[in-house]
C-alpha cells in the first residue's frame, strides 16, 4: 500500500483489486481570450492537475529507491519528500509483472533498507507497515513494534505476492514491510478486501532490483534491536513520493 492505494484509491470507499491512489483535483483557470474570435469554437475546458502520493524507500547509497508501480507510472512530475526536504525524482525502471517501480533521486536521503538474504515470514508473523506520512505520529508516541500480520495466500493472482491483514489506508502503496528484524519483507501494492493487503515479496522485488543492475544490502541479521520500534526503522528508509500529473 501515493494518497494511494487499489488499495488506496482516490475514493471514498474502499475498492478490491484496483490500484490504490489518493488523488486531489486542483482546477486551473482556463486562459482569457483577449479578442473576439472569428469563427466559433466550444470553450475549452479548464485544465486539471491530478496530483497522488505514496511512499517510497531507498534500496541502495546512490539514491535508487522502490516504490508501488502504479504510484509513480503516467507522471509529468515526481518528487520525494523527507524531513523537511523535496527533491524530483525519475523513474528508471517499472517492472512488467509486478507492482513496482524504481525511481532515483539525485542522493540518498536516508539509511539504504535491508533485504532477507534467504529467510520468509511465516503465517501469524507480525510485521510493520504504514504510510510515510503517518509515521512521525507513531514515533511521537514512542513508536511501533507491529501493526500488521502474516495471512495465509489464495495463490493465483496472489502468487509472489506477500498477504497481510492490515489497516494501511492512503499514502502507503509503495511502503516497505518490516519484520521483526527490521528488513523489508514486501512492497505494499493494494488492498483486495477489508484488511486484506498484498505486498510484493521480497525475492521478487530483488529480482527487480538485480535485472536493472541495482546493488542492494541483504542480511538475516537483525537491523534494530529487538525491543526497536520498526516504525522508527520505516522512517529513516522511507519518504513521501508524489506523482504530478496534467
Amino acid at each position: 500500500m501515493l494518497r494511494c492505494l487499489i488499495l488506496f484509491g482516490g475514493f471514498s470507499a474502499l475498492v478490491a483489486a484496483v490500484p490504490a491512489t489518493a488523488q486531489s483535483w486542483l482546477p486551473v483557470r482556463a486562459p482569457e481570450r483577449t479578442a473576439p474570435q472569428s469563427l466559433a469554437r466550444s470553450p475549452e475546458p479548464a485544465a486539471i492537475r491530478h496530483e497522488k502520493s505514496g511512499t517510497a524507500f531507498f534500496v541502495d547509497d546512490a539514491g535508487h529507491m522502490l516504490t508501488a508501480r502504479h504510484a509513480a507510472e503516467s507522471c509529468t512530475r515526481i518528487i520525494v519528500g523527507k524531513e523537511g526536504r523535496a527533491v524530483d525524482a525519475r523513474i528508471v525502471a517499472l517492472s512488467p509483472n509486478f507492482d513496482l517501480a524504481l525511481i532515483k533521486v539525485p542522493k540518498t536521503l536516508g539509511l539504504a533498507a535491508v533485504f532477507p538474504r534467504s529467510a520468509t515470514p511465516a503465517v501469524n508473523d507480525m510485521v510493520f507497515a504504514a504510510a510515510y506520512d503517518t509515521l512521525p505520529a507513531m514515533m511521537n508516541r514512542g513508536g511501533t513494534l507491529a501493526n500488521a500480520t502474516v495471512v495465509s495466500s489464495y495463490g493465483g493472482s496472489e502468487a509472489g505476492y506477500l498477504v497481510i491483514d492490515s489497516t494501511v489506508t492512503f499514502g502507503a502503496s509503495g511502503a516497505p514491510v518490516l519484520d521483526s528484524r527490521g528488513l523489508v519483507e514486501g512492497v505494499i501494492s493494494r488492498r483486495t478486501m477489508v484488511n486484506r493487503v498484498l505486498a510484493v515479496g521480497a525475492a521478487e522485488s530483488k529480482a527487480f532490483l538485480i535485472s536493472n543492475g541495482i546493488h542492494f544490502d541483504q542480511d538475516d541479521r537483525p537491523q534494530i534491536a529487538g525491543g526497536g520500534s520498526r516504525a522508527n526503522r520505516a522512517a529513516s528508509i522511507s519518504a513521501r513520493v508524489t506523482c504530478l500529473q496534467n
